[in-house]
């Protein structure tokens, strides 16, 4: 599903360059659930970012599912985020002025998806994560849990093949945590979807069947 060779990301800054990934090789098989484990600034997100198309290697090649990321215009990368890659991240990154219903509703805006049916699927959607009965509340109405639960449902929303998630449980205890990284394997398992989730959590690294480890920019050389 993901085939990744000599990738390499620099920053100028300033005067200096930050070689935020310095040359990565790796493949991901299809419905692998991948957990991206390394310190501060091994560049974990960054490799999660470049994947998902929201920023563009300096150098090398990412095929996700037979396609070159890097050769995508922004047009055809938009039309890959919105139709095969779901994101979750740590600060939910809900809009406040929504319900949760509309929340998961507003990516199938952007798919042109009809209104009945960007209705129906978001319901769907928000009561397989056990929101049935939370529709209408907005994100201040919600705790924490209940907030990634929607993020969850708006990453699976447009069906992407892979999901990719960002610490998702940063920002939960340790009991919600648990509740979100079962949902995740459930989901993961139900829909065969590829799943990358950068950690610093070992606990969260346990769900996974491998862990990709990082340190300055570069996969370790034995990963498990």
């Amino acid at each position: 599903m993901i085939a990744v060779r000599d990738l390499r990301k620099t920053y100028q800054m300033g005067r200096s360059q930050v070689h935020a990934l310095a040359g990565i090789t790796l493949d991901v098989p299809e419905g692998a659930f991948i957990a991206v484990m390394g310190p501060s600034g091994s560049g974990k997100s960054t490799l999660l970012n470049l994947i998902g198309g929201l920023d563009r290697p300096t150098s090398g090649c990412l095929h996700v599912a037979g396609r070159e990321i890097g050769e995508l215009d922004e047009n055809a990368l938009a039309a890959y985020r919105q139709r095969l890659c779901g994101f979750i991240f740590q600060t939910f990154n809900l809009v406040g002025t929504m319900t949760a219903l509309q929340n998961v509703e507003f990516p199938m805006v952007f798919a042109r998806t009809p209104r009945a049916e960007r209705h129906r699927r978001a319901r769907y959607l928000l009561t397989a994560v056990g929101l049935g009965d939370r529709l209408d509340h907005r994100p201040t109405e919600l705790s924490g849990g209940e907030q990634q639960r929607v993020a969850v449902a708006r990453a699976l929303v447009n069906t992407p093949r892979v999901l990719l998630a960002d610490e998702p449980t940063g920002n939960l205890d340790s009991h919600t945590g648990a509740e979100i990284m079962d949902l995740l394997t459930r989901v993961q398992r139900e829909g065969n979807l590829t799943v990358l989730v950068v950690t610093h959590d070992a606990t969260v690294a346990a769900y996974a069947h491998q862990v990709i480890r990082m340190r300055d920019g570069m996969v370790q050389p034995a990963y498990t």
